[in-house]
């Protein structure tokens, strides 16, 4: 939150920014309410450019890159755009091409030549120098270098290819040599005999060796003389090569015992050609007899055998012929005393042996001559394997100097990792012969990677590859290749993935967009006859809420680590740099949860429904997980608060090369948007801001979702375009001198606009040419009676024009006051804000678990319910039979109703006796009869005492002559002044003349006595039992 220096403005919080996101000057947020903010060096900016495409054709392998949290790069802008891409493999036949569109516009340019170390200068050409020989001397004072254009085969017939011209300076002196690449190697020799008084007799020098390319020329070899060519900074540098008195031997020695060692020469042999093998002597060797037996080939003679030091030393030459082998058995004889020496140790030369290769080798390929060695002492048997050497001599008619292979690249970025496809490098080995002839080697190859985490080499030797196992990068990974008894090797850098990758999403939280509503799935079967009004009713409700929308991209730093296992990394370009893996690894990204959102394309976001997901890269070769993103989507709303547009009326496109590596290639294209020219053809770039502090570009969003209209105030100055690509589009038909505001507002798609959904959700302003300095943006006409028609342009999922049917593009007037627009548009919003209110949410998938508990509860309810109607059908049945208040005195306690039930008649009259006389006869009767109403007779006073009791007996004769009785004993309070006549707890027992209306009706109810005459005469016996 940044404060304006002159205290006039503030900048409007944005939140935390993403990684990507960068800063730019020209856009901010004038917001009044935040007056208290604090001051900062500098704002931070929407992350806007121009969607401008931009893409590299003809290039084998490229990338584009960003710098971790300069995504876009500071210098975009919602007219400008700039990426950086890398191109890794060399170039091909024909100069890789940028094209940045933005339909219906284009341009493009040729990328700008590499530029090579030291000087960082710009070559056409992706060139190898190799150095064959590190020293010369007189004898053979030939400097030979060989070049090789990387990249691909070149067919035959070639003509662009150029020539290379070596250069040797020396204090001497200087000299040059050019040869022509050839195909379809690509590759040439040159051999450039050094002068003779370069060389020094005492002491050894150095000659410096530089190279430049030029054009093939007609003269010798297809290349110019180069005798006036000066190459000063132009020449880029190869090595040096020592210049040596003399030619130092190259030998190698081999024991054949403990006493004999074998010196044999290390080099090719020339049919025809006379070479020597020397035997050396320890100091300390005694025996005074030694044999020597030799065993060749035919093609291989033994001519002669001559002693070191013959007055020590005779040597005798015996030659036997075979059928496939030819022996010589050398014998050598003591002649005298070896002198005393103090290195026993020593070896010096005891016996040269001579050699001679016939003429012919068999079509001239180099071929190797076995030689078999084996020392014979006396009383040794003669075949004792234990003293056998073999050695193999390479004849060739070729003078070959070195085996080189050559890559078509030397640096390899290992995707394999990330999509599960094996990279491959081809290699193809060839020798350089003695004229500075190529010959290409193809059989009895050998090859071995030092490093197999690394890189792998092919069983056949042709190629280098990386199949995705491989867990290291490397720079410098040596692979040995082997021919005969000629070896060489190949160095190449491999960069590997970091893991995880950095999945970048402009949005992580996804909201609903208030007011924008887009036309749902069709559900259920389409009805063939339904009227116009009908069908348009029935998509109208379909539509549902837009969700937002987020770009993604997919990003991974490549690094190298170092040979002697230590843990210090190098990175491709640096640490702070990325490169976009997006299109390799989109087919293997997906969301977790597609009912929460969606990704189209790999690169775009789409939520659907509320909910917590995760986006997800699985590698195709072990399902395990290279990257991974959470997101959210919710039923939060936000509002489209404004449009950003910048008309397009052309690209213009600027190319420039990097220093973080030879490849690298930065594009910055811009739109032009100068005043239009009638007729004028203009493309407009949206951007839509959201109170949430995002911006997005249009093309994020399906073109059937956007309603989009242009007008003008200007009669006539607009037509509607047709669609090439591009969002939206207009045609200038006529313009004034000065620049031109364009209006453009964004509505639902048209089968979603009822009512207040007709009002648009944001609106922007654009000019064509430069708006006046002193006028502020634009506004509509306040009178339409005192201003011309504007015209408008719409554009959307569906078009139609004002007043006609079934046009898809129109053209219509607009005279509404600016006042009237922004009232209605504010009772608009809050009409839409209270119907969304009042809309009923889809309903959400329900889980297995929830239909579980749901189950359970609803059993719980029914229980319930069950157990609520026994209750109430309880209390029903039973309310008629509650004890009746026997207390005279409403306020007097409750008394206690005791029931007796018993057969004994003696206790009953024993009961009777001990009570006080009842009242009299007529003072009560039996309430059960029929017509005997009456109020129930009141308690008569009981004996004195803490309580008083009264009971009543009914008996009834049974069968057996036992009568059967109920008893009923009520406790009352007695009055506290009565003396008591009876022991203090004993109860009183009352007659059931005295009791209450009800008690006697129910218990007769109970007795099963409802006719009146038979209650009558119970009564009746029940008073003479008593």
């Amino acid at each position: 939150l940044c404060q304006g220096s002159s205290g006039g403005w503030h900048l409007a919080p944005f939140g935390p920014l993403p990684p990507f996101l960068s800063l730019h000057s020209g856009a901010v947020i004038i917001s009044p309410s935040y007056a208290s903010s604090v001051d900062c060096g500098q704002a931070p900016l929407d992350p806007v450019y121009l969607p401008a495409a931009l893409e590299l054709l003809d290039a084998p392998e490229h990338f584009r890159v960003q710098q971790v949290g300069h995504y876009p790069p500071a210098n975009s802008s919602l007219s400008s755009r700039s990426e950086t891409f890398l191109l890794l493999q060399p170039w091909p036949r024909a100069q890789p091409l940028l094209r940045a569109s933005y339909p219906p516009f284009a341009t493009q340019q040729v990328v700008p030549p590499r530029v090579t170390e030291p000087h960082q200068r710009p070559v056409p050409w992706d060139v190898r120098a190799v150095s064959v020989e590190a020293a010369v001397t007189p004898a053979e004072p030939h400097a030979r270098v060989l070049f090789h254009l990387k990249g691909q085969d070149w067919p035959p017939g070639s003509g662009s290819l150029p020539c290379a011209r070596l250069h040797a300076t020396h204090p001497a002196g200087t000299a040059h040599q050019a040869c022509r690449f050839q195909p379809s190697l690509g590759a040439c020799v040159v051999e450039l005999e050094l002068p003779s008084h370069w060389f020094s007799r005492a002491s050894t020098t150095r000659a410096e060796l530089a190279y430049t390319l030029e054009p093939a020329a007609e003269g010798p070899g297809g290349c110019g003389s180069g005798e006036e060519n000066d190459p000063g900074e132009q020449a880029l540098p190869v090595g040096g090569v020592e210049l040596r008195p003399a030619d130092p031997p190259q030998y190698q020695e081999v024991p054949l015992d403990e006493a004999v060692t074998l010196r044999v020469p290390d080099v090719p042999v020339r049919p025809g050609q006379l070479f020597s093998a020397t035997l050396l002597l320890r100091h300390n060797f005694t025996a005074s007899l030694l044999t020597l037996r030799i065993k060749v080939k035919k093609g291989l003679h033994v001519t002669a055998a001559r002693p070191a030091q013959p007055t020590l030393w005779t040597a005798k030459l015996d030659r036997f012929k075979g059928s496939k082998h030819h022996t010589t058995l050398i014998t050598c004889h003591r002649a005298g005393l070896t002198e005393p020496d103090s290195s026993p140790l020593e070896l010096s030369e005891f016996l040269w042996v001579d050699f001679v290769v016939e003429n012919s080798t068999g079509g001239g390929v180099a071929v190797t001559r076995p030689v078999t060695w084996q020392l014979e002492y006396p009383g040794q048997a003669p075949e004792a394997e234990k003293d056998k050497m073999v050695w193999e001599i390479l004849v060739s008619e070729r003078d070959i100097r070195a085996l080189i292979p050559l890559a078509k690249a030397e640096e390899l970025v290992n995707t394999a990792p990330l999509t599960g496809v094996p990279q491959r490098v081809p290699v193809r080995l060839v020798t350089v012969d003695g004229g500075g002839a190529l010959v290409e080697v193809t059989e009895h190859v050998g090859c071995e990677s030092a490093n197999t985490q690394v890189l792998q080499v092919s069983e056949a030797c042709d190629a280098v590859f990386v199949a995705g196992k491989e867990s290291r990068g490397a720079r410098g990974v040596r692979v040995d290749f082997w021919w005969r008894r000629l070896r060489a090797s190949l160095r190449l850098t491999v960069w590997a993935p970091l893991l995880p990758l950095r999945i970048e999403l402009t949005d992580t939280t996804l909201e609903q967009v208030r007011g924008w509503r887009v036309p749902g799935p069709a559900e259920g079967p389409a009805e063939p006859a339904a009227e116009a009004s009908d069908e348009a009713e029935r998509r109208a409700r379909g539509c549902h809420l837009q969700y937002q929308r987020a770009g993604v991209r997919f990003l991974a730093p490549f690094a190298a680590h170092p040979l002697d296992g230590g843990r210090r990394l190098t990175h491709l370009l640096g640490p702070d740099w990325l490169l976009d893996v997006s299109h390799l690894v989109a087919p293997h990204a997906r969301v977790l949860d597609p009912r929460v959102a969606s990704l189209e394309g790999g690169r775009v976001l789409v939520g659907r429904e509320p909910g917590v997901t995760s986006i997800e890269v699985r590698s195709p070769l072990s399902d395990s997980i290279l990257g991974e993103q959470a997101l959210a989507v919710t039923d939060d709303k936000v509002s489209v608060l404004e449009l950003r547009v910048q008309p397009v009326m052309g690209i213009s496109l600027t190319l420039s090369r990097g220093t973080a590596h030879p490849g690298e290639v930065t594009a910055t294209c811009w739109a032009q948007s100068a005043l239009p020219a009638p007729k004028q053809e203009v493309a407009l770039s949206l951007w839509l801001s959201f109170s949430d502090h995002t911006v997005v570009p249009a093309e994020l969003y399906d073109r059937r979702d956007l309603g989009l209209s242009v007008s003008a105030e200007e009669p006539g100055a607009i037509l509607p375009a047709e669609e090439q690509g591009a969002q939206l589009g207009v045609v200038v038909s006529g313009a004034g001198a000065e620049g031109l505001p364009l209006h453009v507002a964004l509505h639902p798609p048209e089968p979603c606009r009822r009512g207040r959904h007709r009002v648009p959700l944001a609106s922007g302003t654009a000019w064509l040419g430069l708006p006046p300095a002193s006028t502020p943006a634009p506004a509509l006409p306040s009178r339409p009676a005192w201003s011309p028609p504007a015209t408008e342009a719409t554009m959307g999922g569906e078009r139609q024009a004002a007043g006609s049917v079934g046009g898809n593009i129109g053209v219509r007037g607009k005279f509404e006051r600016a006042e009237e627009e922004a009232r209605k548009e504010t009772e608009a919003r809050e009409e839409e804000e209270e119907e969304e209110e009042e809309m009923v949410p889809a309903p959400q998938h329900v889980t297995d678990l929830e239909l579980g508990m749901y189950a359970l509860l609803g059993i719980f309810c029914v229980a319930i319910f069950i157990f609520l109607v026994n209750g109430v059908i309880f209390v029903l049945r039973y309310q008629r039979k509650e004890p009746p208040d026997n207390a005279t005195d409403p306020t007097s306690p409750q008394p206690h109703n005791w029931v007796w039930l018993g057969t004994d008649q003696e206790e009953l009259s024993r009961q009777l006796d001990r009570q006080s006389p009842g009242p009299p006869k007529g003072e009560g009767g039996c309430p059960c009869e029929s017509g005997g109403g009456g109020e129930a007779p009141t308690l008569a006073p009981g004996p004195p005492g803490g309580t008083t009791s009264s009971s009543s007996t009914l008996t009834r004769k049974e069968a057996g002559g036992r009568r059967k009785r109920v008893e009923f004993v009520t406790f009352a309070p007695a009055p506290p002044a009565q003396p008591p006549e009876e022991p203090v707890g004993a109860p009183a027992v009352q007659s059931i003349l005295v009791a209450g209306e009800e008690d006697i009706r129910w218990v007769c109810e109970d007795m099963g006595l409802k006719d009146p005459e038979e209650l009558r005469n119970y009564m009746e016996r029940i008073r003479g039992s008593s």
